[in-house]
C-alpha cells in the first residue's frame, strides 16, 4: 500500500482513492487502506470523509493500533491548521 503523500505531491489523488477503495472491497477491515484513504481525504480537504475512516479504524482496532493513532494524529494536525 502506498502512502498518499506521494500521490498528493504527484497530483494523483483520484488514482489513490481508486486504489484504496479497491483494497477495501475484498477486505473492509484493511487498516492500512483506511489510514491512507483517510490521509488522502485530508489532502483533498475533506475532513468529514477522513473522520469516517478514523471511526472505522476505531471499530476495527479493538486494541490500540498504529493506523488508528497515525490517522488520529493527522486529523488533529489538520484541525489545528484549519483553526489558524
Amino acid at each position: 500500500m502506498r502512502d498518499p503523500a506521494g500521490a498528493g505531491r504527484e497530483g494523483q489523488l483520484p488514482l489513490a482513492f481508486t486504489h484504496y477503495q479497491r483494497a477495501l472491497q475484498p477486505d473492509p477491515r484493511h487498516r492500512g487502506a483506511h489510514e491512507y484513504i483517510g490521509e488522502a481525504h485530508l489532502m483533498a480537504n475533506n475532513l468529514a470523509k477522513a473522520e469516517e475512516h478514523l471511526a472505522a479504524l476505531q471499530r476495527i482496532c479493538l486494541i490500540p493500533c498504529e493506523e488508528y493513532e497515525d490517522l488520529k494524529k493527522a486529523v488533529a494536525e489538520y484541525r489545528a491548521r484549519a483553526a489558524k
